[in-house]
């Protein structure tokens, strides 16, 4: 049984600050990496206690470096693979696991985005989340979440999946562990996984959306960013708010990935004028440049931490 392993980074066990997640940030290169990979290995070893035969990790974050997950650390019987979640039904999957997994914009809570800082998403008047995007787009079982409890208060229609609390708190920058010590995190997510992974018999398989109408707000949007999204297919209903039709799930893989470009202009210039490959090549970056990039993330996310009930 194949089991895809989804890893996201800021509701990752031990991280407390959100500068673990930014590979522009010595922090990241620190401890970041290391707790994100300790989680990981727990969750990934509990797939395979629980009935897995296999588990592909598929390294969901994007902190500026193409692989967070320390590869070279991952169990016999684990491998890390960059297949899109669009394309995992033509890859055999019999579940996916969401871990490191961190609150939708418009939640007060930790790092809350939907896939970039200045993006709200919703379909058919839901606001949705990473989850919900990638487990539509994977068409296969939900075996369990593992991240943030605002994430958990949030889910709306995935409400009810399985799902491991390891944070807490309304700061956007900084959040409560609810384990004292990493190994006492990596024990319950290797627990929860294991868990999790025996009752993929009975795991929600959420219906994909169908005939569904699908929501952008890009934070500020300007005619440049405006033209990119129309050129997708996407309507200008109003300065910030673009909408577009679709049969189906499937549909939305080409206007998501044009809303996430547009809402990732302001950070365009500076990500791809660094390498954040490795320590060593971070070592060598300018540093005004990695500051700015901080500060233009920082703001970013507080901007997207506001009060649940605020309309999209």
């Amino acid at each position: 049984m194949r089991v895809v392993l989804s890893a996201d980074m800021e509701a990752v066990a031990q991280i407390s600050d959100v500068r673990e997640v930014l590979a522009c940030r010595p922090e990241y290169w620190e401890t970041g990496r290391r707790y994100l990979t300790d989680d990981v290995v727990a969750a990934a070893t509990g797939l395979l206690e629980g009935g897995a035969s296999e588990v592909v990790v598929l390294d969901n974050h994007g902190s500026g470096n193409p692989w967070n997950v320390l590869l070279d650390e991952l169990p016999a019987g684990v491998r890390g693979e960059s297949w899109n979640v669009f394309d995992l039904a033509g890859h055999g999957v019999d579940g996916l696991l969401q871990v490191g997994y961190h609150p939708r914009a418009g939640v007060a809570g930790f790092v809350p985005h939907s896939y970039i800082p200045g993006l709200r998403l919703s379909v058919d008047g839901e606001e949705i989340s990473e989850s919900h995007g990638r487990i539509w787009a994977a068409r296969t079982a939900l075996v369990g979440i593992v991240g943030h409890a605002a994430h958990e208060r949030t889910l709306g229609t995935l409400s009810g999946t399985p799902f491991l609390v390891v944070q807490d708190g309304e700061d956007p920058h900084r959040t409560t562990p609810l384990f004292a010590d990493a190994g006492q995190g990596a024990e319950a997510i290797r627990e929860f996984a294991s868990r999790a992974m025996r009752g993929i018999a009975d795991a929600p398989r959420p219906e994909p959306p169908a005939d569904a109408t699908f929501q952008a707000i890009i934070d500020d949007a300007n005619d440049e960013q405006a033209a990119r999204m129309q050129a997708a297919g996407w309507t200008r209903a109003a300065d910030t708010r673009f909408v577009i039709q679709l049969s189906h799930w499937a549909d939305a893989r080409d206007p998501l990935a044009v809303a996430m470009g547009a809402a990732m202009a302001p950070f365009s210039a500076t990500f791809t004028a660094l390498d954040l490959t490795s320590p060593q090549a971070f070592a060598q970056q300018d540093h005004e440049r990695l500051n700015r990039l901080t500060a233009l993330f920082l703001d970013g996310t507080a901007r997207m931490a506001v009060a649940d009930d605020t309309p999209i």
